[in-house]
């Protein structure tokens, strides 16, 4: 396997990494700025929304009537979850900074459905944008000082404990490299607006580990959110005649 790229497909990657940066950076910092968890949630998984709408502008998806319906049980399935109406105040900045967070998301699926549909081998691919992507999270956290002192935004520490660093390299392999490979072999066969909806399983599978190994309690809302979520996938994912629903 040869693992070199030519430097036309540099940008790319390039920009591939600092996307995937940002969005964890962005992510991070609507917390850190005191945005409460359920504003940070309920506007980063907006995400369906805009990556339905870069399906359709840079692969020309239909946005079927299916499709639609999944998009919005999905997204009320979150509200629901995220349970918004109980927070005390708004916090406009963090808002802002877990929308554009949300918008990045979208963008790094269809970045990553490029490259899945071009004739590379998908390890070299995710080696890379790894790469570029570990070289920006490192330049957001020490550029991030200029503006702001928040220890929970710019510091960076190799400072762990032996048990810690393996919790760190699991959590690297895991869900990052393992999930990665799954999501980039997968992307390049399905549409990408049933990519963002799938995707919202993401805060079920949160739930579903914080109640068995943390004892979590689940109410009524996360219930039915979940069921909201999981009934806007099987809909996306068993339409059968997307043409007969276009709107």
């Amino acid at each position: 396997m040869n693992f070199l790229i030519s430097v036309k497909e540099l940008p790319h990657y390039i920009a591939l990494g600092m996307v995937m940066a940002g969005l964890g950076f962005l992510e991070n910092s609507a917390v850190a700025v005191g945005a409460p968890v359920a504003v940070v949630v309920l506007f980063l998984y907006t995400q369906p929304v805009w990556t339905a709408i870069l399906g359709k502008t840079f692969f020309q998806e239909q946005l079927t009537f299916f499709r639609k319906c999944g998009v919005a049980m999905a997204f009320f399935g979150i509200f629901l979850i995220s349970k918004i109406w109980n927070i005390s105040s708004f916090h406009y900045i963090g808002g802002g900074i877990a929308l554009v967070a949300g918008v990045l998301l979208s963008i790094e699926f269809v970045m990553i459905k490029t490259l899945s549909l071009k004739p590379r081998h998908f390890l070299v691919s995710i080696f890379w944008f790894y790469i570029f992507r570990t070289l920006f999270t490192i330049v957001f956290g020490v550029g991030s000082r200029l503006v702001t002192g928040n220890i929970l935004i710019t510091g960076i520490t190799f400072s762990l404990s032996l048990k810690m660093w393996g919790v760190v390299l699991l959590f690297a392999l895991i869900p990052m490299v393992f999930g990665m490979i799954l999501f980039y072999r997968s992307i390049k066969y399905v549409p990408i607006v049933l990519t963002g909806v799938i995707m919202m399983m993401e805060p079920i599978s949160g739930v579903f580990y914080g109640y068995v190994i943390l004892g979590e309690f689940v109410d009524l809302y996360t219930i039915t959110g979940g069921i909201f979520i999981l009934a806007a996938s099987l809909l996306v994912v068993s339409e059968k005649d997307s043409a007969k629903s276009e709107i």
